[in-house]
């Protein structure tokens, strides 16, 4: 594809890039085609990629030891940029938008939640929230009626995250939270792509739905601290943990807990359902990748439910998986700040430049990864993982920043395919355009309908 434009003369050429409008820099293309525009930018200009977003100077680096430079070497200098301040209506100061302390000691206190010795108890959590799934699937399969398989997927990853890591049941609650967060997601999208992005308290006041999906998110959460407050249990799960070191603490600022819970939930499930629809999809368009599929869980399990003991048995299971989110990465952009002068692959970076790495181009450099666009799950056994650079593939962010639960969330792939591989066969109807949404994460446009198929 093209990606050069118009030059115009008022507008200071980037050394290595698209030149871009005046004022607007390269937004306009940018919103159009997101997810290929990145990719041309990189297959068109290389490692290193210049350019501005409205008058936000940017600069795209495309390289394994770029990406470790930034998100390793020197994580110090380079926070979190100013596109993650339209998460703040609904994420607050949590450990996704803070930084220094805030974001150590969230971290700190959070950390030893995601494993240990709860690690068997959450795969146990897990299995039941899948096979509470599968059981109201039997339901839609007597029916001869399909499934909307992103729509099940965020039902199952909030139930199976409330669960495991909250220690409390929230299917409940999950229509109105789902919609919610859909409403939030888009409207934060457009934020984050905006020239001039309004202030909060702006975007709040003049979109009714956006405060409302805001507002639920907010009550809905506060009505579980309550909860838990009015009704504690002797648990060291993470709701109970976050309360507890939050009261530990005196401050008195609900806000804070309530934004650090949101955070969890939010996060938890959302790119873990999406990369849960993208392979179950994949799945279906690759009769070979199906059928390894079939035989490794028939052997692992023999009929019955996966225990944490089963996961190393289920290694292609997870290989699937790993290459779903190669292609489609839930989380498809990441962007920092450079707090300071730098030089990265021979380019200046200075201070106040934001640094773009896109999961989702990166895993497309045909260097790296031969016939980018094939799904070959192959590509994640041990020995091949081996011979890549390190921060090649990054789904889950890396450094000290790297996402708090991708040990949780591979886990809980592994184990809710295994037991839908088990039980059903699945199918694509017929009929459907499927095409992916940037939005902060990376959904399928319009869900995917599929037509289930009982194994014998």
């Amino acid at each position: 594809m093209t990606v050069t434009q118009e030059f115009d003369s008022r507008v200071r050429p980037a050394r290595n890039g698209p030149k871009g409008a005046p004022v607007v820099g390269i937004a306009h293309e940018l919103r159009k085609d997101p997810l290929n525009y990145f990719v041309g930018l990189m297959e068109e200009y290389g490692d290193v990629v210049e350019f501005n977003i409205g008058l936000t100077p940017v600069v795209m680096l495309n390289s394994p030891d770029a990406v470790k430079h930034v998100l390793q070497d020197r994580f110090e200098d380079y926070p979190k940029s100013r596109f993650y301040r339209a998460f703040k209506p609904v994420l607050g100061r949590s450990i996704f938008t803070s930084t220094g302390e805030t974001w150590l000691s969230q971290r700190r206190t959070a950390s030893p939640c995601f494993g240990g010795a709860r690690f068997e108890v959450m795969a146990e959590r897990i299995v039941g929230a899948t096979a509470k799934m599968l059981d109201r699937w039997d339901g839609f399969d007597r029916a001869g009626e399909p499934v909307e398989i992103v729509h099940e997927m965020m039902r199952l990853t909030l139930d199976g995250v409330t669960q495991a890591l909250l220690d409390m049941d929230f299917i409940e609650n999950y229509d109105e939270v789902h919609d919610a967060l859909t409403v939030i997601l888009r409207e934060t999208e457009k934020r984050v792509w905006s020239v001039a992005p309004p202030p909060d308290w702006f975007a709040l006041m003049t979109r009714p739905r956006y405060r409302q999906a805001v507002d639920t998110i907010d009550r809905v959460v506060r009505g579980i601290i309550n909860e838990r407050r009015r009704n504690p249990r002797d648990s060291d799960g993470l709701l109970t943990t976050l309360i507890e070191a939050h009261d530990a603490e005196g401050s008195g600022d609900e806000s804070l807990l309530k934004d650090q819970v949101v955070a969890m939930i939010a996060t938890g499930h959302e790119s873990t359902a999406c990369a849960l629809a993208w392979a179950f999809y994949l799945v279906t368009q690759h009769g070979d990748v199906r059928d390894r599929l079939y035989e490794e869980v028939d052997n692992a399990l023999g009929g019955r439910d996966p225990q944490a003991a089963d996961l190393p048995a289920l290694q292609y299971t997870g290989m699937v998986f790993e290459e779903a989110m190669r292609l489609y990465p839930p989380v498809w952009t990441i962007s920092r700040v450079a707090t300071m002068d730098d030089e990265v692959s021979g380019v200046k970076i200075p201070k106040g430049t934001t640094v773009m790495l896109s999961p989702y181009a990166m895993h497309r450099n045909r260097d790296i990864w031969p016939e980018p666009e094939k799904f070959m799950p192959e590509r994640f056994h041990p020995d091949a993982v081996a011979q890549r650079p390190r921060y090649s593939y990054f789904p889950f962010g890396g450094g000290p920043r790297v996402c708090l639960g991708n040990r949780f969330a591979m886990m809980e792939a592994k184990i809710m395919m295994a037991m839908v591989i088990q039980r059903y066969r699945l199918s694509v109807m017929p009929g459907q355009e499927i095409v992916a949404e940037p939005m902060i994460t990376l959904r399928p446009r319009n869900g995917i309908a599929m037509g289930l198929e009982k194994r014998r």
